[in-house]
Order: C-alpha cells, then sequence, then structure tokens
C-alpha cells in the first residue's frame, strides 16, 4: 500500500513538472514580420516580433537556418544577445544583427551580393530562442521556448526576370539554323559563374508550349552556356519547315537557379516555290524567231482598231493542221492575252511548229515555236 501512495505522489510530481515546463516554454513567442518575397535578403530572418510573457526580462539569443525548395540547407545563423523586455519585442537588424552567418551554398552569397535579393524559389525560414544564461536569468532552464522551432515559408519571386528574345513568341521565321538570344537577369549579369540552359523541343498537333517542353524529347538541351546566346549547334539537324517550335532559358549562378524564361515557340515558315510568271509573246507580222515553250503556249494579240474575231491554227514542219482554235479567240482594243495547253500528245518535244493567227482584216500574225 505503501509503494502504491508513493508511486501516485511520484506520477503527480512528474504530471506538475511537465506542466510547469510546459508554461515555461509557451512564455516566448516568435512571429516573422515584414518578409519581401520580391526582394529577400538573410538579414530578413531578424525582423521579429517576440513576446515575452515571464515575469521579467529575459536575456536571449536565436540560432536558425534557411532551407530551399530541396530542403537543403543554404545558411545558419546565430544571433547576437538580446535583451527581451516583457510584452511585445520588435526586432530587426537595427537593433541586433548576427554574431555568426555560415552560407552552406556559396552561390547564394554571390547571388544575395550582386542582386540583394535570393533567387526564386520556395524558402523555409526556422528560428529558435535561447537563453543566454544557464537560469534564464533566473527564471528558470526552461524559461525560453529553447525547444521550440518556428518556421515559415517563403516563395521568393524574381524582379528581374530572365528575358528571351530571339526567335520570338508566335513568331516564323526561315532560318532553319536560328541563333537563340535572350536578356540575361540584372543585377546578377554582372556575376562570372552566371550560366544559361537552353531547352528547345518540337511541339506536336494540339500540344500547347508547356506540354512539350514537359514530355518531348529535347533537340537542343545544352547547360553551362556562358553567353546570352546560342547558334544552333553544328551537331543538331537543321529545323524541319512547316513545324511548330517550343524553347526555355534557365539562369544558374554557378549550380543554383536564380531565374526562368517564359515559355515562347516559333514556327519555321515552310518553303513556297515562287510561282514562274508565265513569259508571253506579242505576236508581229514579221517575227521570224523561235521561241520555245514547256507545257503552255502564251502570246499576246495586240489590236489597235475595234473588236474582232480571231482565227487561230497551229501548223507541224511538215506544214499539216494539228490545231484550229475555232471561236475561243475574242479580240477586244488593246492587249490580248491567249494560252493553249501543248501537254495533249499533239505535239513532239524539239519539233518545231507555226502558229498563224488571221484577224477580220486578214491580216497574218506568225509565231514559231518549239516545246520543250
Amino acid at each position: 500500500m505503501t509503494q502504491i501512495k508513493l508511486l501516485v505522489k511520484t506520477l503527480a510530481l512528474f504530471l506538475v513538472m511537465c506542466v510547469f515546463a510546459t508554461n515555461l516554454k509557451s512564455q516566448i513567442n516568435i512571429q516573422f514580420n515584414n518578409i519581401n518575397e520580391y526582394l529577400f535578403n538573410t538579414k530578413q530572418v531578424l525582423n521579429l516580433s517576440v513576446i515575452n510573457l515571464n515575469t521579467k526580462p529575459v536575456d536571449v539569443y536565436f540560432i536558425g537556418f534557411i532551407k530551399d525548395g530541396q530542403s537543403q540547407r543554404v545558411v545558419e545563423f546565430k544571433t547576437n544577445t538580446k535583451t527581451l523586455n516583457q510584452g511585445n519585442n520588435l526586432l530587426n537588424s537595427m537593433n541586433f544583427d548576427f554574431s555568426e552567418l555560415n552560407y552552406l551554398n556559396p552561390d547564394i552569397l554571390e547571388i544575395e551580393e550582386k542582386s540583394g535579393s535570393y533567387p526564386y524559389g520556395l524558402y523555409s525560414i526556422c528560428i529558435q530562442v535561447r537563453c543566454a544564461t544557464s537560469d534564464c536569468n533566473g527564471l528558470g532552464a526552461t524559461a525560453s521556448s529553447s525547444e521550440e522551432i518556428t518556421c515559415i515559408n517563403v516563395n521568393i519571386e524574381n524582379p528581374t526576370p530572365l528575358i528571351l528574345a530571339h526567335p520570338e513568341d508566335e513568331s516564323e521565321i526561315e532560318e532553319t539554323k536560328p541563333l537563340y538570344t535572350w536578356i540575361p537577369p540584372s543585377p546578377v549579369a554582372r556575376s562570372s559563374n552566371l550560366n544559361y540552359t537552353m531547352r528547345l523541343v518540337e511541339m506536336m498537333e494540339g500540344q500547347n508550349k508547356s506540354d512539350a517542353l514537359t514530355m518531348n524529347r529535347p533537340i537542343i538541351e545544352m547547360s553551362g552556356i556562358g553567353q546570352p546566346s546560342l547558334m544552333h549547334p553544328l551537331d543538331v539537324p537543321e529545323l524541319e519547315k512547316g513545324k511548330w517550335y517550343a524553347w526555355q532559358v534557365e539562369a544558374f549562378v554557378g549550380n543554383t537557379p536564380i531565374a526562368q524564361s517564359e515559355q515562347w515557340k516559333f514556327k519555321v515558315k515552310k518553303e513556297v516555290k515562287p510561282v514562274e510568271k508565265p513569259s508571253y509573246v506579242i505576236l508581229k507580222t514579221d517575227d521570224l524567231s523561235i521561241y520555245q515553250f514547256k507545257d503552255i503556249l502564251h502570246f499576246t494579240y495586240i489590236e489597235s482598231r475595234i473588236d474582232n474575231e480571231l482565227n487561230v491554227s497551229i501548223y507541224n514542219s511538215e506544214n499539216q493542221l494539228i490545231y484550229k482554235g475555232g471561236n475561243n479567240f475574242q479580240a477586244k482594243r488593246g492587249e490580248n492575252s491567249f494560252k493553249i495547253e501543248l501537254n495533249n500528245g499533239k505535239y513532239m518535244k524539239n519539233s518545231l511548229y507555226t502558229l498563224v493567227l488571221k484577224n477580220t482584216y486578214n491580216e497574218q500574225y506568225f509565231l514559231k515555236f518549239k516545246l520543250l
């Protein structure tokens, strides 16, 4: 019975101590203030609202870290000692600073120094408070929430985007091996470690740019590009005419991504063969030249008087009639252009033929020709 009473007293004492410790741990509460998602730097982790619910001021310091979107720590820090008065304490980089600051990712340090901000992406900021003295200014070793961590997620937007330049979005180009160009994000453009990755894919029917860049096998996927341009690589087949292509560029400082361009698409113009204007021969009464035609004979008759009906015939080299125009040729005053099909099997290549045109005044015009 005595052992049972002792066990009950011990358990009760343990519960009281747990409640007491929990209450003490909740006496200092932390909240982040004024996180600028467009111009974020490490010192913003010092923008804190800290409530001290203890019965007296307490000397504390803060430790914490920043993680990137892959849960990798990029920065670890420890602050100077700060006295927290009772009630709300507004802290920032003007009234206290870091005593230790360790950049685990040197690219982040360079980007921050060049641009004043972290590169775009999702980050987690975590901080915890610890007493600067062993007994927390007489409040006990557990007067601060030394085992509690306050975290916040921050989605950093890049205020200086990477902008594609050529080929332009929705454009049609003639080059099958174009020069791809883009505008660097500034002010990190001054970084000697700035480099780019460029991706180009063919767009299939029904695809949008995002689907194509995500799903399709790249035609070009090149990293470590040191300049904001890329000539179509010699070992990559030239682009096909009539097809659409999508492309995107991402910028890095070292191995750390800092900016990503929009997704653009362009088309290589389909080759259209120019239509050759047919060459018309002006009929004359005394032209002894021999002309050549391929499939169609084109000729022009000029009438300087009134409208009339023309009689057109074609004879072979043996003076045999092989074509009779009938009433198909009506001439008006001025220039009249006509054509006669030569691919009907009646004409032999390289044979000589004579076209004879007779008007209502019995005037005759001649045209000698060969079929190519």
